[in-house]
């Protein structure tokens, strides 16, 4: 009854986790190293929920094991190795961490559009996949500034942060649901290729999925109230 219950709010649980960790990491991850492990190691945690809940089938958890190791192994040698040797780990972790979370934002996806009635859980799903296309495009970003650092101009008071692990992800996160959101602050953004390329390619993505998503759910529900409202057959 306990796992059953677990499914059907498995979204719920999901978006708590996900908005929880991008409050939270900004404000205590820098902290110290164990309070930034810590954090890590709830990222590992959504993976690890993520797995057993969202990938149902067995080749979508193969899939998702083939992506989350890397991630982990990435992850776990950024702490280990010296501050020079971590670009080449810290690259990895976020490659991927993109393809993982683009892999179950697919999942989750075809899940709701696979159904023939939608219930608010489906609805928080959704949600979900529209937050995890903004963390997943931050990693783009973080790769990127790892690649490429003059893709980006930074407010001299906010550059700093692009040195310390935890503050570098808040940073992308924000300039990546700033970016999804059309907002755009300035105070930290494109200044190069490959990072234009990025950005508009995320508002374009961002606005596509509102847009066919929302109109997925729009439809279910108007099917299920025109259904509703039918007479029935004598």
């Amino acid at each position: 009854m306990i796992r059953a219950a677990g499914r059907t709010r498995k979204h719920l649980a999901l978006l708590v986790a996900i908005v929880v960790l991008l409050v939270a990491q900004p404000l205590l991850g820098h902290k110290s190293v164990a309070i930034g492990a810590f954090f890590d190691a709830v990222v590992a945690a959504i993976c690890l929920y993520v797995f057993f809940i969202v990938f149902a089938e067995r080749w979508q958890r193969r899939t998702g094991l083939a992506l989350f190791l890397p991630v982990l192994a990435g992850n776990c040698a950024i702490y280990i190795l010296p501050p020079p040797a971590r670009i080449p780990p810290a690259i990895v972790y976020h490659c991927f961490l993109v393809m993982f979370l683009g892999f179950t934002i697919a999942v989750i996806l075809r899940d709701i559009f696979r159904k023939r009635a939608i219930s608010g859980d489906d609805v928080l799903g959704a949600f979900c996949g529209y937050l995890l296309i903004g963390v997943a495009w931050a990693n783009l970003y973080a790769m990127t500034y790892l690649l490429v650092p003059g893709a980006f101009s930074v407010k001299p008071d906010l550059a700093w942060r692009l040195g310390e692990w935890h503050l570098q992800h808040a940073l992308f996160d924000y300039l990546s649901f700033t970016t999804l959101t059309s907002l755009g602050y300035s105070d930290i953004s494109p200044a190069g290729a490959p990072a234009y390329s990025l950005t508009w390619l995320e508002v374009l993505f961002g606005q596509f999925y509102m847009a066919v998503v929302v109109a997925q759910l729009v439809g279910f529900k108007l099917a299920e109230a025109l259904k509703g409202d039918a007479p029935e057959a004598k």
